[in-house]
């Protein structure tokens, strides 16, 4: 299937190692489908301001959202920064993501008409469907990320077994906890974050180490290493 959307930046013909990001909004289509829809393009426009990609996150048809990303780490980092911001309190509702996340090459097909081919694209593709089948298994209901990267595929056992943790430590947070994790995975002191969450430096302390959200933000921010 070919990737076809709206085509903003100039690109090269090819980009020959690159990461592919696909984003699924879950339960796209309930009540509030066109607020939901607002409140993704302000969450896509604070992950493209602060996270630098080949190819910026965007809209597609279907609800869908993709970005291009130079290395695994930068599209995991950008993903988990989406899920946070997707889920801030500063949305009027959640919104629940599950993303695809696949390593190859990409080709511009149609550069007018911002049309790409790649295994990237067709690894991004496969992982999603994945992680959706996956999710509807009892015990793996709460995995939101999956990764098939064709340049180094003996790693993707390793960094989706860690992906699969961290999905089911955060599925056991609570909205609050969640909301302080994501401020400390994005860099924010704790009076900051405490600020923002409208509680006071101490009880959002309290909250990170009850949680073990240091651990968390550690291992998020780890995975952002990855080449």
């Amino acid at each position: 299937m070919l990737q076809i959307f709206r085509y903003y930046l100039h690109m090269s013909d090819t980009y020959p190692s690159c990461v592919a990001l696909l984003v699924d909004i879950i339960g796209s289509r309930g009540d509030h489908r066109a607020r939901n829809h607002q409140a993704m393009l302000r969450a896509i426009d604070q992950v493209n301001e602060t996270h630098p990609a080949l190819d910026p996150l965007r809209t597609t048809v279907g609800d869908e959202v993709q970005g291009i990303y130079a290395t695994l780490g930068d599209a995991l980092t950008a993903a988990f920064a989406l899920r946070f911001a997707a889920a801030s309190p500063e949305q009027h509702e959640p919104i629940a993501l599950r993303f695809g996340v696949g390593g190859g090459e990409v080709t511009v097909v149609d550069a007018d008409r911002g049309i790409q081919d790649g295994s990237a694209w067709w690894a991004a593709r496969d992982a999603i469907n994945q992680v959706e089948s996956l999710a509807e298994l009892t015990h793996y209901d709460c995995v939101r990320t999956l990764v098939i990267d064709r340049r180094t595929e003996a790693a993707n056992g390793t960094v989706n077994a860690a992906l699969q943790l961290i999905d089911a430590q955060m599925d056991a947070l609570r909205p609050a906890s969640q909301h302080s994790l994501g401020y400390i995975v994005a860099g924010l002191s704790n009076q900051d974050a405490a600020t923002k969450l409208g509680i006071s430096a101490s009880a959002n302390s309290q909250r990170a180490v009850h949680n073990r959200l240091r651990i968390l933000a550690d291992a998020i921010t780890q995975l952002g290493e990855l080449p």
